[in-house]
């Protein structure tokens, strides 16, 4: 997991990510319908969305095989419930096949991030992350959700 504010210098990071980095910086998002707008075919993907805050205590944690998720926040507020990778929890539901997502019960060490406006947090696969939780009452936020394919990680740029 790694959070930070998009307009923060950055690490050296793996390609794939600058370039998902490269794409929320210097996009407006603004005219941009909620929907899924694939970047680099199935392989790196943007997801405009526009959720309603949820109370803590609802919903479950997610995690992913297939797919780094990359949560960047347009604006509102938003909390994120993360815990590291464990294989062994049991599944409440697995769609891994089929959506690469499943859901696991809610862990009771689970931390807190608090995201605002400009920020991001990357989500690897198998870490858990419970997004769209409320920070002070339900609101309506705009975020950027950017799928990137594991595999690119083994890819470097030239």
């Amino acid at each position: 997991m790694y959070l930070s504010h998009l307009q923060h210098r950055q690490p050296p990071l793996p390609a794939a990510i600058a370039r998902a980095l490269d794409y929320l910086r210097n996009t407006d998002f603004s005219p941009m319908a909620p929907g899924r707008y694939p970047l680099e075919g199935d392989r790196l993907i943007a997801i405009v969305q526009e959720p309603q805050t949820q109370p803590w205590d609802t919903g479950m944690p997610e995690f992913h095989a297939r797919y780094i998720d990359i949560q960047y926040l347009l604006s509102g507020e938003e909390a994120i419930g993360f815990c590291p990778a464990n294989p062994d929890l049991p599944r409440v539901t697995d769609q891994l096949a089929e959506r690469d997502i499943a859901f696991v019960h809610p862990q009771p060490q689970e931390s807190r991030l608090l995201l605002t406006a400009g920020m991001f947090a990357i989500f690897y696969p198998g870490e858990l992350h419970k997004p769209c939780r409320t920070v002070a009452g339900p609101q309506a936020i705009r975020k950027v959700v950017i799928k990137i394919d594991a595999a690119l990680l083994d890819e470097f740029d030239e």
